[in-house]
């Protein structure tokens, strides 16, 4: 069987399992373009993009995504969205986001999300942009009315360690994808638990995490 890891700070334990390792555009450029300090890939691909913690020098950083984009080995966009536990303003993280929702467009890749308390906004940007890739909210914690809520806009909602039980129930089959995200974790471990919370069967679980891989345009 094989695993997946959508959202993730660090390469996968086991050489068989994928992780999408997260960068953003001023690191992904130093660490994977640098001849002395090249990440491996030969099991990893990667997602880039501007977190809503880190968008103080956001000009510099959408220069530098833009000519990151092309690489294959970057299959997703993000994370980026909105959190507003931060200081900076909701209307330049809309800025910034929304920029990075266009690339997504233009790249045809997915766009991986990032949002604390900010569903309304992160629904209300859907609606607007229309989207054709898709769009996966990440380390998803939220309470199983919200999720069928977001499921109903067309998300994909990707569940790490903890997670609410009613909002797994939610999303599965169709909409689920698993991730470790900085936490130092198998994600083998997390396919484990989630499996059991839906009380599935490990290969019944693993296969439909692949088809819904595949179905954001993961390969």
């Amino acid at each position: 069987m094989k695993y997946y890891d959508i959202h993730t700070h660090q390469p996968s334990v086991h050489p068989e399992d994928i992780a999408v390792i997260n960068f953003d555009p001023i690191r992904m450029k130093s660490e994977f373009l640098s001849e002395e300090n090249q990440i491996s890939l030969e099991r990893n691909l990667f997602s880039c993009g501007i977190h809503p913690w880190y968008i103080e020098n956001a000009e510099i950083q959408l220069k530098e995504l833009k000519s990151l984009l092309f690489l294959p080995e970057i299959v997703a966009v993000g994370e980026a969205g909105f959190d507003k536990l931060v200081q900076t303003s909701l209307s330049a993280q809309q800025d910034i986001f929304f920029a990075q929702a266009r690339l997504a467009e233009d790249c045809a890749k997915p766009l991986i999300i990032h949002c604390v308390k900010a569903w309304q906004e992160i629904i209300a940007a859907k609606k607007r942009i229309r989207p054709h890739v898709p769009w996966i909210i990440h380390g998803f914690r939220g309470n199983g009315e919200l999720a069928v809520q977001l499921v109903n806009q067309g998300f994909y909602l990707s569940f790490g360690e903890y997670f609410n039980v009613e909002a797994l129930q939610a999303v599965w089959p169709g909409r689920l994808l698993v991730e470790t995200d900085d936490k130092q974790i198998d994600i083998r471990l997390v396919y484990t638990k989630l499996a059991e919370a839906l009380s599935v069967d490990m290969e019944l679980f693993t296969h439909q995490i692949e088809e819904n891989i595949i179905g954001v345009g993961i390969k």
